[in-house]
């Protein structure tokens, strides 16, 4: 064989093997890279249903809270139009069972025999004919039989006010029905617009929450509706009804409708992850919260996120790039020097991709190009810069994003943790919840913006009274606890009327001062989170029903 066929052998065995080895590496990588988008658009959507869930627990213990309070409300209502042979003023009514209701309100109904709604404090809901839902109108023929003595519904998004209610329904002596309504604004409790939360993950494209009850689906969003209609929010629960089997790949068995599929498929799947075909985007559904404790009225909160893929991805093109030149280079040396290069890279090149899959930094001894060693070099510093950031997200949801003070899902973590250390080392420790009195009305006059100056400023000026080991936590919108280690009821009361005192000569409006209530508790035993956390609430709202501006402890 000539000397010039065999260059030219080696030349086409030379572009056969290197053009192998480049779609091996593309091929690895390209795994690698759609393993960790995959894993991080997961790792957003489980912080993201966190974050949520967290809102809405909030939101869900102020319906508890109301709960005996409601019932009582709604008795009192009954008696004053059974006893009333005249029209009754429901204004009066209303204003005087929304006495010492300090967040949210109540709504007043009355339901003819005919199942329409005749006489309503919300003038926007006279003249529903609830005969037309047949579930809510199998429900007052029960109450009017006397099957079922009371009625309470599941929470309920209202599509033109933009609230949350629950609903309370008793049956009157002549043969119409009273209903009441504890309204809470969702705005005050809930972000859920993908603007909200794009700070945080700016890879966000859409996030919708959806309502799942007995058989109805709502779809929450910040758009009111101007009329209302049942036909077409019939028209809408079998839009996204559609929609959810669709995505979800589901179909109804013949036991079981649309609406029951989908509740027992999230029973199954709480998170879901829909990775699109052309790789731009990935939608995941997850299951926010649900419950069960009335079977006719359990309801699931569901929402659907989608993020974008290209924003996980701009890190890992501008390394795949310097990967794919490296190859290049490598293509044209690999015409002189195949073996040197199969020794030195291609083996080295499969132990880099176990490294990547696993996560870890890559270090290579013994010679290596520079063109190489700095390809490494900026995967490590890309991983490490990934680490990083997935921490720093970490840190994110630990903390309020307003006042820096620790969060809800925080305050849970510590509670628990002070819990666990009382069992084991009988280490006492104590906690004061405590709002601002009155900051619906700070809100209303000098506008959410100075709302949020005070909760800044307090926040601020508290942090400098505590201890370093003390921990203060907003909670809710002006509501706050502190977590006291090592302190009995005795002296968390002293540090409440101290950080009273503070707060009532504090200027923190120029205008106006401003004053808070507060609760304090020790834990002890018998006690768990759910008991602890209910006795320092009741002993705040006793506060507030004593006049506010002061501090109670737990019996």
């Amino acid at each position: 064989m000539s000397l010039k066929s065999f260059n030219t052998y080696f030349v086409l065995i030379t572009l056969t093997a290197m053009t192998l080895f480049y779609i091996y590496i593309a091929q690895l990588l390209q795994n690698n890279i759609q393993k960790q988008v995959h894993e991080s658009v997961r790792s957003s959507a489980i912080e993201l249903r966190q974050q949520l869930l967290s809102s809405f627990s909030t939101l869900q213990q102020r319906f508890v809270h109301y709960e005996e309070m409601s019932l009582l409300k709604l008795d009192t209502v009954q008696d004053a139009i059974n006893s009333d042979d005249n029209s009754t003023d429901l204004v009066a009514l209303a204003l005087q069972i929304n006495e010492n209701v300090y967040d949210g309100h109540y709504e007043i109904y009355i339901i003819d025999a005919n199942k329409t709604v005749v006489e309503s404090t919300s003038k926007g809901d006279i003249g529903l004919n609830y005969s037309e839902y047949p579930y809510f109108s199998k429900e007052l023929d029960l109450l009017q039989r006397g099957v079922i003595d009371l009625k309470i519904s599941a929470p309920t998004f209202d599509e033109y006010a933009l609230d949350i209610a629950q609903y309370y329904i008793k049956p009157l002596n002549d043969g119409r029905w009273v209903m009441i309504g504890f309204v809470l604004a969702f705005n005050d409790y809930m972000d859920y617009t993908v603007e909200d939360h794009q700070e945080v993950f700016p890879s966000l494209q859409a996030l919708d929450l959806f309502i799942l009850t007995y058989d109805n689906i709502q779809h929450i969003n910040k758009k009111a509706h101007t009329t209302k209609d049942f036909k077409s929010a019939s028209a809408e629960k079998e839009h996204y009804a559609s929609m959810m089997m669709k995505n979800l790949k589901l179909s109804p068995s013949q036991d079981a409708d649309v609406i029951e599929t989908i509740a027992s498929y999230f029973t199954h799947y709480t998170l879901v992850p829909l990775h699109h075909d052309d790789k731009t985007s990935s939608t995941v559904y997850s299951l926010v919260t649900s419950s069960f404790e009335n079977p006719s009225d359990d309801f699931m909160l569901i929402t659907k996120m989608e993020f974008d893929q290209q924003y996980f991805l701009r890190d890992y093109d501008e390394l795949k790039n310097l990967l794919y030149l490296f190859v290049s280079f490598i293509f044209v040396l690999m015409l002189f020097a195949f073996i040197f290069v199969y020794k030195f890279v291609i083996l080295r090149i499969s132990s880099i991709v176990e490294k990547m899959h696993a996560d870890d930094v890559i270090e290579i001894d013994g010679f290596m190009f520079s063109e190489f060693k700095f390809l490494l070099k900026r995967y490590n510093s890309f991983l490490t810069g990934w680490k990083n950031e997935v921490k720093r997200l970490n840190n994110i949801t630990m903390q309020d994003e307003l006042t820096k003070c620790a969060n809800r899902r925080y305050f849970n973590k510590q509670i628990k943790a002070q819990i666990d250390l009382y069992k084991r080392y009988e280490q006492p420790f104590s906690m004061i919840m405590f709002d601002i009195d009155d900051f619906k009305m700070i809100n209303d006059t000098y506008g959410h913006t100075k709302g949020d100056v005070v909760l800044v400023n307090m926040s601020k000026s508290l942090f400098k009274m505590l201890r370093a080991s003390d921990i203060l936590c907003r909670i809710g919108g002006e509501e706050f606890a502190i977590i006291l280690p090592e302190t009995d009821q005795e002296d968390a009361l002293k540090v409440a009327e101290k950080i009273r005192l503070h707060v009532a000569n504090e200027p923190y409006i120029e205008e106006s001062m401003i004053s808070i209530s507060l609760g304090v508790g020790s834990f002890g035993q018998g006690d768990d989170f759910n008991s602890f956390y209910t006795k320092v609430d009741a002993a705040l709202y006793r506060s507030k029903n004593s006049g506010k501006n002061c501090v109670s402890g737990i019996a």
